[in-house]
């Protein structure tokens, strides 16, 4: 999940609503629902409504909630089909629609689809005027010139993650908080036409890495946060969840904002 809910993951709260979302029965109900074209979040609507009232007030709690049944489809290989399909109720009028059955991609498929984003962000990106460029929504979000800069960044993060695997036998590679980031690199600051070329450019440069690795490279690991073992395909797929989260989220943002 994207680092911005670390914060309110680690509350009673935030424990709460993932201890409700994150398990197996959960999976089974998104699924079904998502055979039948409906938002996942509806499976859990009237549970979050009659168990967590207090979510109605609280927005973060609510994107939490979305981002939780997002991990999970993701988790078993489910891509989203409709950014914003209609659920209903007094929690959520709208929720991402996912995929009948899981996608099996290939790792070249992943690598294509890596270097679609930059053309993909700068679509959205246009959608916005440039007086909402730096306008941050409601809840825990970046605005528009943030989300371009993390994106930029957490590329450069990634592209020292698989050399460092690549090149040394299972080095420690440590997770980065993208909200404190933003904040230690004033993204809210930058400029945003600036951001979108470095990261195309930038993604450019890393979909030609990717693209260079051998089959048999792929299954060399790295340490992520001293615990979890992360081959370099795992590394590039997380890139592309990546990717597919901040797509979502700025359909969300253009929903609020416009």
């Amino acid at each position: 999940m994207h680092s911005r809910f670390d914060q309110f993951r680690a509350t009673a709260l935030g424990r709460q609503l993932e201890a409700l979302l994150d398990t197996p029965s959960r999976y089974v109900e998104f699924a079904a629902l998502s055979r039948a074209g409906v938002a996942a979040i509806a499976a859990v609507h009237d549970e979050l409504a009659l168990k967590f009232p207090e979510i109605g007030d609280h927005a973060t709690a609510r994107q939490f909630c979305g981002a939780m049944a997002a991990e999970v489809m993701r988790r078993h290989g489910h891509e989203v089909v409709q950014a914003r399909g209609r659920v209903g109720g007094p929690l959520f009028s709208y929720g991402a629609v996912f995929s009948a059955q899981p996608v099996a991609m290939s790792y070249a498929n992943v690598v294509e689809r890596l270097g679609e984003m930059p053309d993909a962000v700068s679509a959205q990106v246009g959608r916005f005027p440039a007086s909402l460029w730096k306008r941050k929504p409601e809840g825990t979000g970046f605005a528009l010139v943030e989300h371009l800069c993390h994106l930029r960044d957490i590329d450069e993060v990634f592209a020292a993650r698989v050399h460092a695997v690549r090149t040394k036998k299972l080095p420690l590679l440590e997770s980065v908080d993208g909200s404190v980031l933003a904040v230690e690199r004033g993204y809210l600051g930058q400029n945003l036409d600036d951001a979108l070329a470095a990261f195309r450019a930038g993604r450019a440069r890393l979909c030609q890495t990717f693209g260079r690795i051998k089959p048999e490279q792929l299954a060399r690991c790295g340490l992520r946060d001293g615990t979890l073992r992360m081959t370099i395909e795992d590394l590039v797929r997380e890139l592309l969840d990546h990717d597919r989260t901040h797509r979502l989220e700025l359909d969300e943002l253009a929903a609020e904002l416009l």
